[in-house]
């Protein structure tokens, strides 16, 4: 083989890796949402708080796709059955999520293209004519039982708790089992769709209760300038205050750090890692020394 011709394959091989790295990249681009056209998965059934902050941040438009679980939702997402998935991750009362965060976290193929914050009003919802002391099950998803924690104890200190997949997921239990001894934590909006009544609204802990949901999809991560940043961190804990002293340094703003263990060694977890006021090349400079594994997932606004 030819000088010449060694060089053409070797700058040949050269363009191919390069095109190849160029699709793992990050994207310049800004978020562009469709929401007219927008197919979007999410916790079902019908009624949850997730359908609530899809209609939110799609402002009501678009196809909303009910999942049995958050993981099914996002497994679909990712098949192409939908455009977007939306999970909640984090709440007020109840901290991170964490069945939804390593949802997140365990797929490469995921970005962050949006974040919406949705008050949360958790109401008692049981059969029409039920009493308080007709009450001895109450089903809920358990953010909605560690809300409801405190009114629970206090006005229904022997009823049986009942952990179910959702919160709208209980309120199907009840109506569908219509047994007045049965109760739901489950939004005011659950009591028309499933014919129930309010017994008792308002029993969250305390009147700033909120959740964080994020807007998922499989495009690549957009790095152009918004609101919010977000990416994963996998390694050992003693490189985290290093992490964020760069992250000092650069000016750049922690708004949430989730914790999850990497199933690797003790003291070795994945974070993920929300800023505000923190652009990609940022990033990019507080991140250069970092003995972390590093997965950028977006950049966004809040709606």
């Amino acid at each position: 083989m030819t000088a010449k011709k060694t060089l053409v394959i070797t700058l040949s091989l050269l363009l191919c890796l390069f095109a190849g790295c160029a699709k793992t990249e990050p994207d310049a681009t800004p978020v562009q949402i469709d929401r007219a056209s927008a197919v979007v998965s999410y916790l079902g059934p019908e009624g949850t708080y997730t359908q609530e902050a899809c209609g939110l941040f799609f402002e009501e438009q678009g196809k909303y796709l009910p999942y049995e679980t958050v993981e099914e939702a996002v497994d679909a997402m990712v098949r192409g059955e939908a455009r977007y998935a939306v999970i909640p991750q984090e709440n007020t009362i109840g901290g991170a999520v964490i069945d939804y965060v390593d949802t997140l976290i365990a797929r490469d193929n995921v970005s962050v293209v949006g974040e919406v914050e949705l008050p949360i009003n958790q109401n008692l919802l049981v059969m029409p004519g039920a009493a308080l002391t007709d009450i001895k099950k109450v089903y809920s998803h358990k953010q909605g039982i560690a809300q409801g924690r405190d009114w629970l104890a206090e006005n229904l200190p022997n009823a049986e708790i009942v952990e179910v997949s959702s919160t709208a997921e209980g309120a199907k239990m009840v109506a569908e089992g219509r047994d007045r001894t049965c109760a739901a934590i489950a939004s005011a909006a659950c009591a028309q769709v499933y014919s129930l009544e309010v017994l008792a609204s308002a029993i969250q802990q305390n009147d700033s209760n909120r959740t964080r949901f994020y807007v998922l999809s499989t495009d690549k991560p957009a790095t152009a300038p918004a609101g919010r940043a977000v990416f994963t961190a996998r390694g050992k804990a003693d490189a985290l205050p290093a992490l964020m002293a760069e992250m000092e340094k650069q000016n750049v703003r922690l708004v949430a750090v989730h914790d999850r263990p990497l199933k690797t060694a003790l003291g070795e977890y994945c974070y993920l890692i929300e800023c505000a006021d923190c652009g990609y090349d940022q990033y990019l400079r507080f991140t250069k020394n970092s003995a972390f594994t590093l997965q950028y997932l977006g950049s966004f606004d809040v709606r």
